[in-house]
């Protein structure tokens, strides 16, 4: 029995030896074949690396010409821009707002006549009328361009200020108005409500 039990010990160490020679000598192979495999990814990377680098080098060239191209076509645009806002605030001012009108001062009944009504305020109209979208009825506000032109209506507030507006406190050269009502008639505005200034 200890002799079958030796050889079969003897056995399993021979068939262990040959395994781990066998297993030795794979791994040469394994090793010399990874050596080759390490050489070749290397020149493959290598390759990819040169290839990368060119068209990375392409790449910059194309786009400092197009930020070329970008930087003179922005160098323009303003003074293109600059024309159209131009020619826009022209447009603005050949075309005032048709809703609102000036007149000069009220007749002795209090109306003012629409056909002497102005399309932009100057030193000689006092009344700013914002007509609705019917255009026959406003409402209008006393308005003055300067010290002077206020100071001749405060003069003669008869004729340029009482036939269209009341007014609180002592004439100045500050106030504030609050906007009266009136309605297109005959060809004549006629004040439903008075405006009401008040000096400050």
């Amino acid at each position: 029995m200890q002799t079958i039990l030796s050889l079969l010990i003897l056995c399993l160490a021979i068939a262990y030896v040959e395994y781990r020679l066998k297993s030795v000598r794979r791994d040469s192979a394994d090793d010399r074949t990874d050596a080759k495999d390490y050489f070749a990814t290397k020149e493959e990377v290598k390759n990819a690396l040169g290839k990368l680098t060119e068209q990375i080098n392409e790449f910059h060239a194309a786009m400092e010409e197009r930020m070329a191209s970008l930087e003179e076509k922005a160098f323009f645009t303003p003074q293109v821009e600059e024309a159209a806002d131009t020619s826009s605030a022209a447009e603005q001012e050949e075309e005032p707002d048709p809703s609102v009108v000036y007149f000069r001062w009220p007749a002795d009944d209090g109306s003012f006549t629409d056909s002497q009504r102005l399309t932009a305020q100057t030193e000689d109209t006092y009344y700013l009328f914002r007509l609705d979208d019917s255009r026959t009825r406003a409402a209008f506000t006393f308005v003055t361009m300067s010290d002077t032109q206020l100071s001749k209506a405060n003069n003669s507030s008869k004729k340029y200020i009482e036939r269209a507006c009341t007014f609180v406190g002592a004439k100045s050269g500050r106030y504030v108005c609050t906007p009266g009502r009136a309605h297109l008639e005959r060809g004549r505005w006629i004040i439903d409500q008075k405006a009401r200034i008040e000096y400050q």
